[in-house]
């Protein structure tokens, strides 16, 4: 008897639980049920009064079931629709961000591209009313929202033509070469390259002294030309390259005739030479070879070299060949003087004083430890 009671102090609180359990399940569905519901007769409340006219209580009355329903399905049209309702009255900026919200939120909801598409075209008002770092925002944030998108391409290229719009060069140089990486199948891909070159282009224009950024330019547009050549930016690449070519002539005589002035005539040669071998046709490449010919008039082929390929000097040629004299006779078998260790040539001049280049170098000079140290004289009244 007591087996049995023992037994049914067991059984009997386990199915009380069970009960209690299966009635909680039974209740959840009934009162998910019923916030759907709560949340469609506010969504159908909203748009009586935007009906009305009262389109401020109904954009709070939207945002009351965001906040209250976050998961109801009357949720994404409520969300949706209250970015719409601001970017009708004019707040795009506010609209952009609630379609972010909507965007981010409510991926699988049927608006989304509506969504996306409305984004880009905020951002695209703020590039023409020349907003442009408002508009780099909006792109940056559609691009983290969904990097893979069918507007990401467009809103890819679009942040590179922000950021060439506030001369941020080399970011904008970056962002035209994701779309080349991430998109080379997209429609976008072509214009990329393109803009890629006019922004070195414009580079090499506001370097005059640096033509590294004009040969960037110049490989670009030739492999703009060879990717893309029935592209119609095609043109407008060869004028591009075009353009260069005489810009590229006039910068290198401008270059070497800096150098000329300044009496660095090594380096003048050089620049002029360069003319001459890239447009050897043009009138300055004349200019360039004519003024060659004078300054190895003026100063001699030798100060034209560098350092290690200077002519010897009259005096060390004879000491080299008195050297070899001496080397070569010692060879001799009847040969009787001292090794050719014990060889000494005259003496050269003193050689000239090197100048001191380095921080150490004009640093006072450390006393000898070996000598003892001498105390200065008094001075004399």
């Amino acid at each position: 008897m007591r087996h049995y009671r023992a037994i049914c102090g067991f059984i009997l609180p386990a199915l009380c639980l069970l009960a209690a359990t299966l009635q909680a399940q039974t209740v959840v569905p009934s009162t998910t049920g019923a916030k759907d519901a709560e949340a469609a007769s506010l969504l159908q409340q909203a748009r009586d009064l935007e009906a009305a006219g009262s389109t401020s209580r109904a954009v709070s009355t939207y945002r009351q079931i965001v906040k209250d329903y976050p998961v109801s399905p009357s949720a994404p049209s409520a969300q949706f629709r209250v970015a719409q309702l601001l970017e009708e009255s004019g707040n795009l900026s506010r609209a952009f961000d609630a379609y972010k919200v909507f965007v981010e939120n409510y991926p699988q909801a049927r608006e989304f591209d509506q969504a996306a598409n409305a984004q880009l075209a905020i951002a695209d008002d703020f590039m023409k009313r020349r907003r442009f770092e408002r508009a780099e925002e909006m792109y940056r944030a559609l691009l983290g929202s969904a990097p893979y998108a069918k507007f990401a391409p467009a809103a890819q290229f679009k942040l590179g033509q922000s950021l060439e719009s506030r001369k941020e060069y080399e970011q904008s140089i970056a962002a035209y070469q994701v779309v080349l990486d991430r998109y080379a199948t997209s429609d976008y891909a072509d214009d990329a390259l393109y803009q890629i070159g006019y922004v070195q282009l414009t580079e090499a224009q506001s370097r005059s002294q640096d033509l590294s950024a004009a040969i960037d330019a110049k490989n670009t547009f030739e492999e703009f030309l060879m990717e893309y050549p029935n592209s119609e930016k095609a043109a407008q690449a060869r004028d591009n390259l075009d353009r260069m070519s005489g810009r590229e002539t006039s910068d290198l005589y401008s270059i070497a005739q800096f150098y000329d002035r300044n009496s660095n005539f090594r380096a003048a040669v050089i620049y002029y030479g360069e003319l001459v071998r890239r447009q050897g046709g043009s009138e300055q490449a004349k200019l360039a070879n004519d003024r060659i010919e004078e300054i190895r008039a003026e100063v001699g082929d030798d100060e034209l070299r560098s350092s290690p390929e200077r002519a010897e000097t009259a005096e060390r040629a004879a000491m080299r060949r008195r050297l070899q004299n001496q080397v070569e006779t010692s060879a001799l078998s009847n040969y009787a003087g001292p090794s050719v260790d014990d060889v000494a040539p005259e003496q050269l001049p003193a050689p000239r004083p090197q100048l001191r280049t380095s921080a150490e170098d004009i640093r006072p000079l450390q006393p000898d430890a070996n000598l003892p140290p001498v105390e200065p004289d008094l001075p004399v009244e």
